[in-house]
């Protein structure tokens, strides 16, 4: 199995040094990518993974269905919708775009392809709407809506539990999530007529759809509505089961189960 990885990852500039009004300097560049441990434990579990830090994606991800066919998943994390919608103009040697991402994606996904979209401040709707995914193509392959143009931030700092509505379902099944550690945030989503939601998470006021799935065309589609990474999911991040989950995830995804 191959799946397309894309986001969770940022370019780290510094430290930097003012020694004095006329001596600045930067002393190192790399790039952090949060999501290392989902590509170990999909790895790990004999799943081949091909990441893009936004940077990479913004010219590098595919553009049309024959490209991301390659693939048999495609999880898409904190990367706004901008970076696969645009023009990269200024990377130089980027070729002029014959084709629509955002629309290939849906069509991928209509055909067969399994997607995945994690939350976090640039997915879904995201930060200050940034996320941007409302009202797009990709959206309509997933089996969740978006807020509109809202920031669907809830921030939860007291820590939020997980309430399984279909423990057997083969994303879900075999693990001991009275277990499960509290999360620390997530984005509001709204699960969309025929779809069907597997996990909550909170309670009263702030409950929230966590896991929702569906079939679309001949492929299929999951919406995880919190972090794969800190800092919503500080605590299922080291879990023992994190790797089991997003594995059965993906395989599910991939009509592997």
């Amino acid at each position: 199995m191959k799946v397309l990885y894309a986001g969770d990852a940022a370019a780290k500039i510094g430290p930097i040094f003012v020694a004095s009004p006329f001596n600045v300097e930067v002393k190192g560049f790399s790039t952090h990518v949060w999501g290392q441990p989902l590509i170990d434990a999909l790895t790990e579990g004999g799943i081949e993974v091909v990441h893009m830090s936004p940077d990479v994606a913004i010219s590098h991800f595919p553009r049309t269905v024959e490209g991301l066919s390659e693939y048999d998943v495609i999880i898409l994390s904190d990367i706004e919708c901008e970076v696969l919608a645009l023009y990269p103009f200024w990377i130089p040697g980027t070729e002029l775009p014959r084709t629509n991402r955002l629309k290939a994606i849906r069509e991928y996904t209509r055909n067969g392809g399994g997607l995945l979209m994690v939350g976090g401040w640039t997915s879904f709707s995201g930060r200050f709407g940034h996320g941007g995914y409302y009202d797009t193509p990709v959206e309509e392959a997933l089996p969740v809506s978006c807020l509109k143009g809202l920031d669907d931030r809830v921030e939860t700092p007291e820590g939020v539990h997980v309430n399984i509505q279909e423990d057997s379902h083969p994303i879900l099944d075999g693990i001991p999530w009275q277990d499960c550690p509290v999360f620390e945030g997530f984005n509001r989503i709204l699960p969309k007529s025929g779809s069907k939601v597997l996990a909550t998470i909170g309670e009263g006021e702030d409950e929230n759809p966590l896991v929702v799935v569906w079939e679309f065309g001949n492929g299929r589609a999951m919406a995880f509505s919190t972090d794969c990474s800190p800092h919503w999911a500080a605590f299922f991040q080291p879990w023992q089961y994190y790797g089991q989950f997003w594995r059965q995830s993906v395989r599910w995804l991939a009509k592997e189960s």
